[in-house]
């Protein structure tokens, strides 16, 4: 039984990266606590100025499924569904990903199981992980192809890059080809192409880079825009991924009729929540198009959440890490992965197998907000 007694929320501060690589986005942690003293950690999505508001839904649901004496991952999921009427969003579907979360923590630690053994009783051994190289300071390619070999030495399998970021059409194969050969011909290099205005810039740019064999070109164009994704992916014969931008079951599942995409990467901790995320997952394996969640969140509560996810479901393919979020994380929590050759391994820790310093958290937070949970 899972009876909320108190939820607590921190909103850290954005921070430069130890290595001054990236600005780091401020994050938003909800812990649960249940009347038997039980903790529950989750992760919201956030955007910029909308933080405050995600966390005060978050407060407000708890709040209002107060009546609920078993408050568990599954009637949290349906209650949620009333309370939306069809009305979701982003933001609410941020803050259900993150109480949903935290309740699968508390049921994981309950029945004293990893999370990935809650989940399924056939995980798998093995999580292929990919590096994200993006910064807001707009690096050079000599740059990037540098990191890209960093990392690719400290045990990374892939590497995902933006070619468009701050380049012309041209500047971006130029990009793309510097990259290619830093890291050599069999590298997995997977293309961002963070949703341009309009979608012949990618017609026009993927036969330009189709002689680097890109292992995927992810946001050609907006998630939402199905017939135009399909028709990039007939055209350009690349695997189209999208999907972070999107919330709920329904839209993949249209899209999936459409055959408008090869790889859906929906949000840990914003498309709504775990058990949302397993049904795409399953009904893509039906159609066999590969589900790799995307992670631009911390690399400690989300990221935890997202490798017991991939462990638990036959249709995951990678794992996203932000490698210069993993300092920031280690300043108020643990770690309990580790990456080598190109595989990340979790620890067996029940639930998602973070331990979260509340002082060192404090620290670096911006906003705090508890609120105590009357039955009466």
């Amino acid at each position: 039984m899972i009876n909320i007694s108190k939820v607590e929320t921190w909103i850290t501060k954005s921070e430069l990266s130890d290595d001054g690589w990236s600005q780091i986005k401020n994050f938003l942690f909800v812990k649960l606590t249940t009347a038997d003293d039980y903790e529950g950690w989750g992760e919201a999505f956030t955007l910029p100025t909308r933080e405050k508001g995600v966390v005060q839904i978050i407060h407000d649901l708890i709040t209002s499924l107060s009546n609920i004496d078993d408050l568990n991952p599954e009637i949290f999921h349906n209650e949620v569904k009333i309370i939306a009427d069809g009305h979701r969003g982003i933001d609410f579907s941020a803050a259900t990903s993150a109480i949903e979360m935290s309740l699968w923590d508390i049921k994981g630690k309950q029945e004293n199981k990893p999370l990935y053994k809650v989940l399924s009783n056939n995980s798998k051994k093995e999580i292929p992980v990919y590096a994200t190289i993006w910064s807001d300071k707009y690096k050079n390619n000599e740059e990037i192809s540098s990191r890209a070999i960093e990392l690719l030495n400290q045990g990374y399998g892939g590497i995902k890059i933006y070619p468009l970021q701050n380049r012309t059409i041209e500047e971006a194969k130029i990009c793309v080809s510097k990259i290619r050969d830093g890291i050599g011909p069999k590298t997995p290099l997977m293309l961002d192409l963070a949703c341009p205005k309009d979608p012949n810039i990618a017609l026009k740019f993927a036969p330009l880079i189709k002689e680097f064999n890109p292992y995927w070109f992810e946001e050609p164009f907006e998630g939402e825009a199905t017939s135009m994704l399909k028709k990039i992916k007939n055209e350009t014969g690349l695997k189209i991924v999208t999907g972070e931008r999107q919330f709920g079951v329904y839209h993949y599942i249209e899209t999936l009729i459409a055959e408008a995409v090869d790889i859906f990467n929906p949000d840990i901790a914003g498309v709504g929540g775990i058990i949302d995320f397993l049904k795409i997952a399953e009904l893509s394996n039906k159609k066999e198009v590969k589900v790799t969640p995307h992670c631009w969140n911390s690399m400690s509560i989300a990221a935890s959440a997202m490798l017991h996810v991939c462990k638990s479901s036959p249709n995951t393919e990678m794992a996203e890490f932000f490698p210069e979020y993993i300092p920031h994380a280690l300043k108020f929590s643990n770690t309990n992965f580790t990456i080598s050759n190109g595989i990340i391994e979790l620890d067996d820790k029940p639930g998602l197998g973070i331990d979260i310093n509340i002082e060192s958290l404090k620290n670096i937070a911006s906003n705090y907000k508890e609120s105590l949970i009357n039955k009466n």
